[in-house]
């Protein structure tokens, strides 16, 4: 009996939410179509004969109709919070007060080609549904795109923005195109700003401090050849295609934290005049920086790499890898790389350096520079192991093979002591199994056995002549002898460089 009396009040409390949403809907709709009612129904035309004579201010209008401008404007012209059903065409049009778009929905393409923005220019929280065009259009006192949505292409080559130019949080559904562009003033932002496609800033030059921070690239973000002049902050940007920075230049700090790099990043031939900070990115591809130069500290601390990180003929002047990580199929190439202060453990890219000479002879002196003398020491351990390999079969191969065994290439000084005990053991199996000491034809067993390791030891380490040998195997003591004192002098000096490098 509860069971019923429960399912049967929670049958009715379902179905008076659902009147209530139902009814909201309602009033919802009734209020859209009430707001869009209420809007003013204006003609494009009359628009253009008042821009004639006097300022437009127009707030909550519906506008039929293509707007056409060609003509010079003197005066002030605000069409916010307001729908334009037309194209708008104001190309090569001069605007000599400011004009305010803000709130106001294009519903067709918006060409301002050519135009020129004399003071304030106030688009935020536009959308533009289709084609919008600013090609070398200039921004005297700045632009203001905050929170605006661009649905078709969204081409700002050759403009010009001066004082500033914001585009925060502003979302671009096709490609964004800013090549050749200029940037001056106190500062560009496009902090959090959505990019679907292609974004395209080829060439331009960025003469104030740019904001990046946050922006979310869908597609192809390209910044080749363009200039940065008074530092960039990249910080939690997404780049989700290729990155290309070729040939690019950052006169002052440039800020690349926590940036995800999806697909290939690439830095070549790109100049950092300035500290560079690459703490907490990841590259989910190569990170291309051959020919690059780091003028300044350079901060790779904490980054990811989970494919190849190349620096071919970069010039590093002082850069902090440490703490990075790599990942399983990550390859390090430094070929011909001119490093003055590399701070990376050995242990961290031994195993991904690409071999080449002079990255291995680079990071040597580094590691010396530095102080690191046991990571100096393992770096040019491995590096005349891996070029004996690469070497042909010959007597500089043997002789890098003899190197390797008596005192690990000059840097392991215990290879010289287990090397002189292997030497030591074969010795005393030949006096052993010889019988070349006199004396030992009375000897059976462990004793045998253990009198020739004596006599062995006494050979190789002080002079045979005094040792009973019979007949030629005097002349294998003083082989030994010779070889153990060749053993002990490369020990020596082998242990000496190390303690005073």
């Amino acid at each position: 009996m509860r069971e019923g009396i429960g399912s049967e009040g929670g049958l009715v409390l379902r179905s008076w939410l659902l009147l209530l949403l139902v009814s909201v809907a309602m009033v919802n709709a009734s209020g859209i179509a009430l707001s869009a009612s209420s809007y003013q129904q204006i003609s494009a035309e009359d628009i253009v004969e008042k821009t004639n004579s006097s300022p437009v201010f127009y707030d909550f209008v519906v506008i039929n109709g293509d707007l056409w401008l060609n003509n010079t404007q003197f005066y002030p012209i605000h069409i916010t919070n307001s729908i334009i059903r037309g194209n708008v065409s104001c190309e090569g049009v001069t605007f000599l007060g400011d004009v305010d778009f803000s709130d106001t929905v294009f519903q067709n393409n918006a060409i301002f080609n050519s135009t020129k923005f004399q003071e304030a220019a106030n688009f935020n929280n536009s959308s533009f549904n289709g084609i919008s065009s600013f090609n070398m259009s200039s921004f005297a006192h700045g632009g203001t795109f905050d929170f605006a949505k661009f649905a078709g292409t969204a081409d700002f080559a050759n403009a010009w923005f001066d004082k500033f130019g914001t585009f925060y949080n502003a979302t671009f559904f096709q490609d964004a195109l800013f090549y050749l562009s200029e940037f001056n003033g106190a500062y560009l932002n496009f902090g959090s700003a959505q990019f679907e496609k292609n974004l395209d800033f080829s060439g331009s030059r960025f003469n104030t401090y740019c904001f990046f921070e946050g922006a979310n690239i869908g597609e192809t973000g390209d910044f080749h050849t363009s200039k940065f002049t008074n530092g960039v902050d990249f910080v939690n940007a997404t780049f989700q295609g290729y990155a290309n920075f070729d040939r690019s230049h950052f006169i002052e700090n440039s800020l690349f934290s926590g940036i995800n790099f999806c697909s290939v990043a690439d830095f070549q031939n790109t100049k950092f005049d300035g500290a560079t900070f690459f703490n907490g990115t990841r590259f989910g591809k190569s990170a291309l920086f051959d020919n690059a130069q780091f003028e300044a500290p350079s901060d790779f601390s904490g980054a990811k790499f989970e494919s190849d990180l190349s620096m071919n003929s970069t010039s590093i002047r002082k850069m902090v890898l440490d703490g990075s990580t790599f990942g399983k199929s990550s390859r390090l190439f430094l070929a011909k790389a001119d490093i003055n202060r590399l701070m990376v453990e050995w242990s961290l890219i031994k195993d991904i350096l690409s071999f080449d000479s002079s990255a291995y002879l680079s990071l040597i002196k580094n590691y010396k520079d530095l102080g690191q003398g046991n990571d100096a020491n393992d770096c040019y351990f491995e590096y005349r192991q891996l070029s004996q390999m690469h070497k042909p079969f010959g007597l500089s191969k043997a002789l890098d093979a003899l190197a390797w065994l008596s005192c690990g290439y000059g840097v392991r000084p215990h290879y010289a002591l287990f090397c002189g005990t292997v030497i030591i053991i074969i010795f005393s199996l030949i006096y052993w199994l010889g019988r070349g000491i006199e004396g030992f034809k009375d000897m059976h067993g462990h004793h045998l056995i253990i009198s020739s390791t004596l006599f062995s030891i006494l050979a190789f380490t002080a002079n045979a002549k005094g040792l009973p040998f019979r007949g030629h195997y005097r002349y294998l003591g003083i082989a030994e002898g010779i070889i153990g004192w060749l053993l002990m002098a490369l020990f020596l000096v082998t242990l000496g460089k190390l303690m005073i490098g």
